[in-house]
């Protein structure tokens, strides 16, 4: 169970965001307009501890992430297929639904990303909106970042139209799946912040600004404790499944936070 250090950059904290939310423009402004006002640090060395051969011991509900395992898969080269993807993400939302105890699981999207240009290995990032027990759940992703509960809500009506509504008892999450399309993955894996060792006060919502829409995330301030995870020689059956956003109460902060980074 081999643990590796890495850099990683956090929102700063700052006396500028007592006055002003945190913003990215997705589009390019007027001259004279900030692209964004992220004021950054890096923070080194985050100790990433490896997940492999503890993994029992970490729940969905308690820590925010788990692994699944799925021998349903698609060979290498039917990924570029989007059929065969459309086929094979039915398959995984079949199981998440199983493993969480899910009323319903709605894809929003999925995307097959290669490996930054030093690297071999590709994988494969899935968003997966479900609904759980008549209680709801939901996606998102970047540097350390999540989503809000109010931008899940946001792309369940992108998913169901804008006129959807959801009962007010009803819980909702986003919820990603990533997996590595070869394996074992050993030079490009994804680290995970146990949602435990979050709290509110570590978290702030931005917007990422479009032309003609505004979407929500949240930045997150680093914190000693905070503790991360990767799942070592992770491979192509093991899919890290992780909540990005809750509409519960117990469960919206400290518990449904992932700061995620590949490093």
């Amino acid at each position: 169970m081999a643990a590796v250090e890495t850099s990683m950059h956090f929102l700063r904290r700052d006396e500028l965001y007592k006055s002003e939310k945190p913003y990215q423009l997705k589009y390019a402004a007027a001259e004279g307009i900030p692209i964004t006002n992220f004021r950054l640090e890096k923070q080194e060395p985050i100790k990433i501890n490896s997940l492999r051969g503890c993994e029992q011991y970490f729940s969905f509900d308690k820590n925010g992430f788990t692994v699944m395992k799925l021998d349903d898969d698609l060979p290498y080269d039917d990924f570029s297929n989007a059929a065969g993807v459309r086929r094979y993400l039915e398959v995984v939302a079949a199981s998440l639904q199983k493993l969480l105890g899910a009323d319903k699981v709605q894809v929003f999207q999925y995307v097959v990303r290669p490996g930054p240009e030093k690297h071999s290995v590709e994988d494969t990032t899935l968003t997966i909106l479900r609904f759980v027990n008549g209680i709801q759940s939901f996606q998102s992703r970047k540097k350390v970042k999540d989503t809000t509960a109010e931008e899940a809500m946001s792309t369940f009506q992108q998913v169901n139209g804008d006129g959807a509504t959801l009962p007010p008892d009803l819980r909702y999450q986003v919820v990603n799946v990533w997996k590595p399309l070869r394996g074992p993955l050993r030079d490009w894996p994804l680290a995970l912040c146990d949602a435990a060792s979050v709290q509110a006060d570590h978290l702030v919502a931005a917007d990422g600004v479009f032309k003609t829409r505004v979407t929500e995330n949240l930045q997150v301030h680093y914190d000693a404790d905070h503790r991360w995870y990767y799942l070592e020689d992770q491979k192509p059956s093991e899919l890290l499944v992780f909540r990005q956003a809750d509409s519960h109460p117990a469960r919206r902060i400290g518990m449904s936070i992932h700061p995620i980074r590949a490093f």
